[in-house]
């Protein structure tokens, strides 16, 4: 300990002259003066890189030191680390521990491993994303040489004491850096979008949509979806529209800006925003995604796609954002089941300031869907106050009935789950989502689209047990209940409502005005299964025709109920 003394002392000596630590420089001062006293290893490793590179954020009582279990602070940190199972539970569940001492297995049992080693960061975030971010967070990576120290340290038992790694090591100061960002190559069956070079300025953040016309417009069946953003991305979503927006298509090949320069909203693209339809998205800068063998994503490229991405930059440069995505067609003859969106989204968040928040949702299956669905894909989605995110599987006739199926501790690259095989929901049960905020800031925060809002949002892909049919005009029986938005809206006098019945079905649509009264009922009645389409001709039950303003359409079949809004102008 006298050497671990020493080296403190060092280092208050140069923060009291004000001189600059330079990393290159005290490493061989380090190595030197080793060499003439020796030591510990794992002091070394202590003092020399967990200390300066990552007990700023692994300190006891953390977020990161309790969401991760790795607690690093020098008077705790060896037996806080040793043969102790990670709180992630992935890591848990993985059999995992922190640092075990059986030598070279212990290496690939090692979460502080798997949490260090950057060259290893694509196996990382492919097969265990839900382990978090690869430390330290906000920093470089640590070098190569600390990396190998560290590793020959691992083999050799993970000594508190003995000299058992080279300190020679440490000079290799050089740092593993992800590959360079570059275009996708485009797919030889499928096609490829593009959001061109923008501009982020210092210390701000910038969310822009990018629409784009299609060559393509027939419906595809995609199978498999890859995304690279150049980095300091936040997200990348990609939206589709149908006809309810044909009227309100931007304008192609335009940066569209969400926010104005002097922050206030843009009107004109918020307006656009309600009739866009999420079709994929990803806040991991290289996304991968194949889908299970026989199922593809249906997707109408008539109405182009809207390309949304947002940068965060946190620095005193300007950054470049910039986005290729690429679609890969299945053909519709290998196609069993067709998957669809999964887009369940609270709105309902209120933070008070300087406060830790949890906030719960339950979504039912049968009032979401009105029957069973398979599950293979889940992402969650929130801001920089979210610590937490977690999903349970619930059942309606069992309270005390909770799964945990979905983690989180990362906002900033939430997992992407994959499910194989697929998670069975019935619709007597549902998905709570469970989110906590730790609000920091001397303001109420609330749900909204800057970053420093806060949003509480699950996204992922479904399918049921309806077969694509092989119809000549390529329609095919609905896997879900569901109501689409009528057409046009606004209107006058007629509108559309479409609706789509998996089986045959007791059937009731109702129009309602913004205070809860019933205005005219559409349809009460069995129908068979299908796309369905029924017309309002902004009359009441009496045949009277009725004011402008805004009224409310409500479908309900069997436990399935949907209410969307419409507005009626003269």
């Amino acid at each position: 300990m006298i050497f671990v003394r020493k080296i403190k002392w060092i280092q208050k000596e140069f923060i009291k002259k004000d001189l600059k630590l330079n990393k290159k420089y005290f490493i061989i001062f380090f190595i030197a003066y080793s060499t003439l006293f020796g030591h510990n290893t794992w002091d070394i490793i202590q003092e020399a890189i967990l200390t300066p590179k990552c007990t700023m954020c692994h300190i006891s009582g953390s977020s990161f030191a309790e969401q991760s279990g790795l607690i690093l602070t020098e008077d705790v940190a060896y037996g806080e680390l040793i043969n102790v199972t990670p709180n992630n539970v992935h890591a848990a569940n993985d059999g995992l521990e922190l640092v075990g001492t059986n030598g070279i297995s212990s290496l690939y049992s090692s979460f502080l491993w798997e949490k260090i080693n950057a060259p290893n960061y694509e196996h990382f975030y492919e097969d265990h994303p839900e382990y978090g971010s690869i430390m330290p967070i906000g920093l470089d990576f640590l070098t190569n040489g600390e990396l190998e120290f560290i590793r020959q340290w691992i083999i050799s038992g993970a000594p508190e004491t003995g000299e058992v790694a080279d300190e020679s090591l440490l000079s290799d100061t050089t740092i593993f850096s992800p590959p360079e960002f570059e275009q996708l190559e485009i797919p030889d069956n499928g096609l490829q979008v593009h959001i061109p070079p923008f501009n982020i300025t210092p210390q701000s953040d910038r969310e822009i949509f990018y629409y784009v016309e299609l060559d393509t417009q027939d419906y595809v069946y995609v199978n498999r979806i890859t995304t690279t953003m150049r980095p300091g991305s936040h997200h990348f979503i990609l939206y589709s529209y149908d006809e309810t927006g044909m009227n309100n298509l931007p304008q192609p090949n335009i940066y569209r800006d969400l926010h104005n320069f002097d922050g206030t909203t843009n009107n004109q693209v918020l307006y656009q925003m309600q009739f866009q339809k999420f079709v994929t998205g990803s806040q991991t800068r290289l996304y991968d995604y194949t889908f299970p063998e026989g199922v593809a994503l249906k997707v109408d490229p008539a109405f182009g796609f809207d390309l949304n991405s947002h940068y965060a930059n946190y620095t005193n440069d300007t950054i470049i954002g910039e986005v290729y995505n690429n679609f890969y067609y299945s053909d519709s003859d290998d196609v069993e089941r067709v998957a669809q969106i999964l887009d369940l989204i609270n709105l309902d968040l209120y933070l008070p300031q300087n406060e830790e928040t949890v906030v719960s949702k339950t979504f039912w299956i049968g009032n979401e869907y009105g029957i069973p669905i398979n599950i293979f894909q889940l992402w969650s989605h929130a801001h920089k106050l979210n610590t937490q995110f977690k999903i349970f599987k619930v059942k309606e006739d069992d309270p005390n009935f909770r799964e945990l199926i979905y983690i989180s501790y990362d906002w900033d690259h939430p997992p992407v789950m994959k499910y194989d095989p697929p998670m069975a929901l019935d619709i007597n049960e549902g998905l709570e989502l469970e989110a906590t905020y730790f609000n920091s800031t001397d303001q109420t925060v609330s749900f909204g689209l800057l970053s420093t809002d806060e949003m509480m949002a699950l996204f992922g892909l479904f399918y049921t047990g309806d077969q694509l049919s092989n119809d000549s005009d390529d329609r095919y029986i609905s896997s879900a209940f569901l109501l689409h938005d009528n057409y046009p809206n606004p209107f006058n006098p007629n509108t559309k409502l479409k609706y789509d019945l998996p089986i045959e079905s007791f059937v009731n649509i109702t129009i309602y005005d913004l205070l809860g009264n019933e205005v005219n009922r559409l349809i009460n009645g069995i129908q068979s299964s299908g796309e369905k389409t029924v017309q309002w001709d902004a009359t009441n039950s009496k045949g009277y025709s009725v004011s402008a303003g805004v009224y409310l359409y409500r479908i309900q079949v069997g436990n399935y109920q949907k209410t969307k809004k419409m507005v009626l102008l003269k």
